[in-house]
C-alpha cells in the first residue's frame, strides 16, 4: 500500500478508529532495540525489524507477554515478509512440527515454535516444559519398554523437526516483558540418547543426559510419568543459537 492510499484509508475512518491509529503509531515509533547474533543468525535484519516491530503493536495494547498462538502467527507474517516460502498451516493434530520455510537458496527448514514467560527464567539454560505429549510412558514397566519407546519416539522427532524456535519472555511478575529472546534448539541435541544404556531407563520417570557440541550434559530429558509428557530441561545457552534480544522500551 502506497503512502497516498494509506491516507486515503484514513481519511475515512472514525474518530474513534484514528485514536486507534494513532497509539499503534506511536507505538511503532518506539520499537525495541534488537541485539543480533550477527555471527551466526540466519534471520535477516528485515525479518528481525519486523518482529520488533509486531512486539511494538502487542504492547501497544496488552501488557501481556506474546505467548505460544501469537508467536506461531507473528513468526509466520515475519516470514512471509522477507518473502520466504512457507508452507500450509500445520494441523494441530500432526505431531511435532509447527512450521515448514524455504528461504531462497536453502534447503527447508522443518520447525517446531515454542513460548514461554515463566517467572525467573535463567539466562545460561532454557527448559520447554512439554516437549511432546507421551501417555504410554505410564503403561512402560520395565526399563526395557521405556528405552525403546524413548528411542523411537526421539527419531520420529528429529526426522519431523530440524530446530525449536523458541521465544522467552523476561518479566517481573505481572508487568510487560523488559526483553524477548528467540533461541534457537537443533534437534540433533537428542541424538546421543540413541547410545543412552539400559541402566538410565531404570526408574519409572527417568532423566537422561544428551550431549552435543562439546557439552557432556547440554540437555536433560525427563519422562514425567505423572503428566504423561516429555520434558526437556537444562538445555545449555551455549550449545544453541541465540538469534536476536529485543529490550522493550519503557513508555
Amino acid at each position: 500500500m502506497t503512502l497516498a492510499a494509506l491516507k486515503e484509508r484514513l481519511d475515512v475512518l472514525s474518530p474513534t478508529g484514528i485514536r486507534f491509529v494513532a497509539r499503534m503509531v506511536e507505538s511503532l515509533s518506539t520499537p525495541p532495540q534488537a541485539r543480533v547474533n550477527k555471527q551466526k543468525t540466519w534471520l535477516p535484519a528485515d525479518w528481525i525489524e519486523y518482529f520488533g516491530l509486531a512486539l511494538s503493536v502487542h504492547h501497544g495494547t496488552t501488557t501481556q507477554p506474546l505467548e505460544q498462538k501469537g508467536f506461531e502467527t507473528v513468526f509466520r507474517n515475519a516470514c512471509e515478509s522477507v518473502g520466504w516460502k512457507v508452507g500450509k498451516s500445520v494441523s494441530e493434530t500432526q505431531r511435532f512440527l509447527d512450521l515448514r520455510v524455504k528461504r531462497g537458496g536453502y534447503s527447508e527448514q522443518k520447525l517446531s515454535l515454542k513460548s514461554t514467560s515463566a517467572q525467573r527464567l535463567s539466562r545460561t539454560s532454557v527448559h520447554i516444559s512439554k516437549l511432546t505429549e507421551a501417555a504410554w510412558i505410564q503403561d512402560m514397566r520395565t526399563a526395557k519398554q521405556r528405552r525403546e519407546r524413548t528411542l523411537d519416539l526421539f527419531r520420529e522427532y528429529m526426522h519431523a523437526v530440524d530446530s525449536i524456535m523458541m521465544l522467552r519472555a523476561f518479566r517481573k511478575e505481572q508487568s510487560i516483558p523488559s526483553k524477548y529472546q528467540l533461541v534457537e534448539i537443533p534437534s540433533g541435541m537428542f541424538q546421543s540418547l540413541q547410545k543412552a544404556p539400559l541402566a538410565s531407563f531404570k526408574t519409572d520417570g527417568p532423566t537422561i543426559d544428551c550431549s552435543y557440541a562439546g557439552h557432556d550434559i547440554a540437555a536433560r530429558v525427563s519422562l514425567d510419568r505423572s503428566d504423561a509428557k516429555i520434558t526437556v530441561k537444562q538445555i545449555k545457552l551455549a550449545a544453541c543459537t541465540v538469534h536476536v534480544e529485543w529490550e522493550i522500551v519503557p513508555r
